[in-house]
């Protein structure tokens, strides 16, 4: 007789495989991507790293819900880390997985070292990384950097030495031209260093100087920096009575000569576009300055780590400046992923081709 068969008995899982299994799944992928790709959609709709006054004006009462969810600073928050740390994850088991079952193939290896390594440097810099802003006055240093997660300080101090604002040309002048006791009146553009001659050459006026931001110094007449934030002209008036010296102001169109003067004159200007900001910074440690830099929009400062980026300026004031500040630990990390995980495709694309020859 045969013996009778055994009852199959289950082997218990173990505990927590079902976890494993799940993280190590297709499903989480499906799940995590859509997320990521929602979350950096959001980051890039709101601006990040604002002030909480910025955010307050324009969404009102949902202004404490986006800084209680740390929207404001997404990059950073930590459940954005989370989803790349389970994005990692579950990329690392699954490699693990198929890698155990089947030979390795290097090429593909390298890419998924490559994706891995990507999102290790986005967690080293969402958890150590730090950005804010600075603001600073001609002459002012700092080393405090308002941040939306909280002040920090840097371990040096930066001085801001002088700020620019540089401009495409000089700007569209125009001047109304009305001699007293006639009925005649002119508008005319004219230009710095240069003369305009009105009424076919009976009236000559020569820009003998232009000062963007005039003001009165111990020395005399002087311009405060080269935005037009006062702007004034020299002229000379030259006609067949004679030559007058007179000054107009953009600013203060009620401004006229004295009685003897044969003309009233009424100046507009049309400033030029911006080109771009510069700050003149100086590296403060110890009261010392020992590193200098110009910087602008796309020439920062790199110092220690940070990284000092041109932000912003007052138009109301010409010695403001407002600086970012980023520190990014994980940016060498995510380069090294950038190396590794094209350098991993290109190997397979030329391992497919070698197989086809």
């Amino acid at each position: 007789m045969k013996p009778a068969p055994q009852p199959v008995v289950p082997v218990p899982a173990a505990p927590g495989k079902w976890l494993v299994d799940f993280t190590a799944s297709a499903k989480l992928l499906y799940w995590l991507l859509p997320l990521l790709i929602a979350a950096s959609i959001l980051g890039t709709l709101i601006p990040q790293g604002e002030g909480p006054e910025w955010y307050m004006e324009r969404f009102g009462t949902w202004a404490g819900l986006l800084r209680g969810l740390q929207i404001d600073d997404l990059y950073h928050s930590y459940w954005f880390v989370f989803l790349l740390a389970m994005l990692a994850v579950n990329i690392t088991l699954c490699s693990w997985r198929r890698f155990g079952r089947m030979r390795v193939r290097k090429d593909v290896l390298v890419s998924h070292i490559g994706i891995i390594v990507i999102l290790a440097g986005g967690m080293v810099s969402g958890v150590t990384g730090r950005r804010g802003s600075m603001p600073l006055f001609e002459g002012e240093a700092r080393d405090l950097v308002e941040a939306s997660r909280g002040a920090f300080r840097m371990p040096f101090a930066v001085l801001l030495e002088k700020f620019e604002v540089e401009y495409y040309g000089e700007g569209v002048h125009r001047l109304a031209v009305a001699r007293r006791g006639e009925a005649w009146n002119d508008i005319v553009s004219i230009e710095p260093g240069k003369e305009a001659v009105l009424r076919g050459g009976e009236v000559k006026i020569a820009v003998k100087e232009f000062f963007p931001d005039f003001v009165m110094s111990e020395t005399g007449p002087a311009t405060r920096s080269q935005s037009p934030e006062n702007p004034a002209l020299r002229l000379e008036i030259t006609d067949s009575k004679g030559t007058e010296q007179r000054w107009v102001f953009a600013k203060f169109g009620d401004f006229h000569a004295g009685s003897g003067s044969r003309y009233d004159l009424r100046y507009e200007i049309e400033p030029a576009r911006i080109k771009q900001f510069r700050s003149d910074l100086g590296v403060v440690e110890s009261g010392v300055v020992i590193s200098r830099k110009s910087i602008n929009v796309n020439n920062p400062l790199r110092w220690r780590g940070y990284t000092i980026y041109q932000s912003g300026w007052d138009p109301q004031n010409p010695r403001y400046s407002n600086l970012l500040v980023n520190r990014d630990p994980g940016t060498p990390l995510v380069y090294l992923g950038f190396i590794l995980l094209p350098l991993g495709l290109c190997w397979s694309f030329i391992r497919g081709l070698g197989k086809q020859g």
